[in-house]
């Protein structure tokens, strides 16, 4: 037997006696279902095309997607849709109002390494709180926001450093289950290569963008919903957790961290996902139900 199977071997054990020792804490859910989440399409079409939506046109495509613009194509237009094997656990989302190069002004608010302007970036800048609250109320009204799972801002860019480009503000979140980040195991999430797994599932995020000129330019994103399936009263502490992360050797005494993240591990099993509490430490996850190690990975 490998030394690396003896070492995750005696973190299982010693991680059995620290949940049976843990005082009983007030019960939570530990374990939900992973679903697809249920957008307010009214309002993505009045944010996309205004009051007047009399002449839009919706188009049915794969996968349960749907797509609506005013004359079958071309901007402005919106949509909700999903990728392959996925339509039971994330959607993807767009509203896109303007083009970022061609029409009237030129934005390229795609090419952030290029184009942000640092000194007017960073949540202390001087137009971020009001982007962000302007953000938010919009992520509010499309159905993004419910009592247990809401958006986290990242980042906030002013974007326009290039020449011939219009300066706007760009605001990017993450999805959060109970306040706690979401994350994807690292089999399931988006590859483009020749191994990518049937089922593509994209990192939870969403930006959206905006103009002095011309108002909200673009949204997109990837969202998920979850519904309780598990509730428990005790569970891996973090005290108890970070010794077994540096007993399997994921923790070197050089880059020790004070205590691991407490975060959602995210899923799939088939035609279904789940998110299970756990800890992180890198890319590796234990999870807080049973210590098991949900992914381990230097």
């Amino acid at each position: 037997m490998s030394k690396r199977r003896v070492l995750l071997i005696l973190c299982a054990v010693l991680l059995s006696l620290c949940l049976s020792g843990a005082a009983a804490e007030k019960s939570r859910i530990v374990v939900w279902r992973v679903t697809a989440p249920a957008f307010n399409t009214e309002a993505l079409q009045t944010e996309t095309f205004g009051a007047d939506l009399s002449a839009i046109q919706e188009e049915q495509r794969e996968y349960h997607s749907r797509f609506w613009s005013l004359d079958g194509e071309g901007i402005p237009f919106c949509g909700i849709s999903h990728n392959r094997g996925t339509e039971n656990m994330q959607a993807r989302f767009n509203i896109y109002r303007h083009a970022d190069a061609g029409e009237e002004r030129t934005y390229y608010y795609n090419l952030d390494e290029w184009n942000a302007i640092p000194a007017e970036s960073g949540f202390d800048a001087p137009r971020a709180t009001e982007t962000l609250s302007e953000a938010q109320g919009l992520l509010e009204r499309l159905g993004l926001v419910t009592d247990t799972a809401a958006p986290a801002p990242v980042s906030f860019t002013t974007l326009g450093r290039m020449e011939g480009t219009t300066r706007c503000r760009k605001a990017a979140y993450a999805l959060t289950l109970e306040g706690l980040p979401v994350r994807w195991s690292a089999e399931i999430l988006r590859d483009d290569g020749p191994t990518r797994p049937p089922i593509l599932i994209d990192p939870c995020y969403v930006t959206v963008t905006y103009s002095d000129e011309d108002g909200l330019l673009m949204l997109e994103g990837n969202w998920c919903s979850f519904e309780p399936l598990t509730t428990a009263s005790e569970y891996l502490r973090a005290e108890d957790a970070l010794p077994l992360f540096r007993q399997a050797g994921f923790v070197s005494a050089a880059d020790d961290p004070s205590a691991p993240e407490a975060c959602w591990f995210l899923s799939v099993n088939g035609q279904e996902a789940t998110a299970t509490l756990a800890w992180r430490v890198g890319n590796s996850y234990l999870s807080a139900v049973d210590g098991t190690w949900l992914q381990t990975e230097h």
